[in-house]
């Protein structure tokens, strides 16, 4: 019997480990703590302070200690979501005297920056699995 190298092409498509749209989802949705914490009429450097440290602790410690498949792909998925609300619920609430120049720059520095957020909270994650002797 003749041992034969493991490629790509033999592993079958279920077995294969995906993104799970449902833990994407969970993570985008921390982006309603910034209308929920917005109530206290908390000063808005401490708001972004907490709603920031809150997001970050809460995404890597779901990326890194739930198992979830693929941590750097789905917390930068989870990011673009995430930038996506914000930017359509920052438009919505009160943006409306900028520019539409000015709207559009700023949308697309709100998606970059959350973007790359998630990619770091998914490497944090993905070193994370690595140390708890999980292959990510």
């Amino acid at each position: 019997m003749e041992n034969t190298p493991l490629t790509s092409r033999s592993v079958p498509l279920t077995a294969r480990r995906r993104v799970r749209g449902r833990v994407v989802a969970a993570l985008a949705a921390t982006v309603l703590l910034w209308p929920a914490l917005a109530v206290t009429h908390m000063p808005e450097p401490g708001l972004a302070a907490v709603v920031l440290s809150v997001t970050l602790v809460v995404w890597v410690a779901v990326l890194g200690l739930r198992d979830t498949p693929r941590p750097v792909l789905t917390g930068t998925l989870a990011g673009l979501a995430y930038g996506a609300v914000l930017a359509a619920v920052s438009v919505v609430s009160g943006a409306a005297h900028l520019s539409p120049a000015l709207l559009v720059v700023a949308g697309v520095f709100e998606l970059t920056w959350v973007t790359l957020l998630g990619a770091g909270t998914g490497l944090l994650g993905s070193g994370l699995q690595r140390t708890r002797g999980r292959q990510p």
